[in-house]
């Protein structure tokens, strides 16, 4: 038996003609077809009617997309209180690079970690970057340390390297 969950949202008429519509006809007309109805043979098979179309409106966008931003002093003081001090110093040494860019091996020896731990120390920026979205409703912030596989280095977002400067972290 195939199982369907329907939400209808409305006021109590809109949500009762919608379930009528869905049932192929209006409870009162069926109770009053079924009366007038001659009565059936005990081995007939019911007749059922096809149901009516319901109209299905398409989703609507959200209301507000989230505002694409950059980062800035503001915003780089509220990441930085959730990120994980491994973190921290990973974003550090790839802002005092050329570039703000370091290759993975070189931040790995520097910090001592391995790849794993590594990574897993670095999983604070998505969380606190998150928290920081849900702070600040319709924002869209990038991430502020980015890996890129092809050349195998970190790439500090360079709006954020700004910002850790213009505080003094850098």
């Amino acid at each position: 038996m195939a199982n369907i969950t329907v939400t209808i949202e409305g006021d109590v008429d809109e949500v009762i003609a919608t379930l009528r519509g869905m049932t192929g006809r209006g409870l009162n007309a069926r109770a009053a077809e079924e009366a007038a109805a001659p009565p059936e043979a005990p081995d007939a098979m019911p007749a059922v009617a096809p149901p009516e179309a319901v109209a299905v409106a398409p989703p609507e966008p959200p209301a507000d997309k989230p505002e694409k931003a950059d980062w800035n002093a503001s915003y780089v003081t509220i990441f930085w209180g959730n990120l994980s001090d491994t973190a921290r110093q990973a974003m550090l040494r790839v802002s005092r690079s050329p570039n703000h860019t370091q290759k993975r091996a070189q931040l790995m020896h520097t910090l001592r970690l391995s790849q794993r731990e590594l990574s897993g120390s670095l999983s604070s920026q998505g969380h606190s970057l998150n928290r920081l979205k849900r702070r600040r409703e319709n924002l869209d912030l990038p991430r502020p340390l980015t890996y890129d596989r092809a050349e195998d280095v970190y790439i500090l977002d360079a709006n954020f390297a700004s910002a850790l400067r213009e505080l003094g972290m850098n």
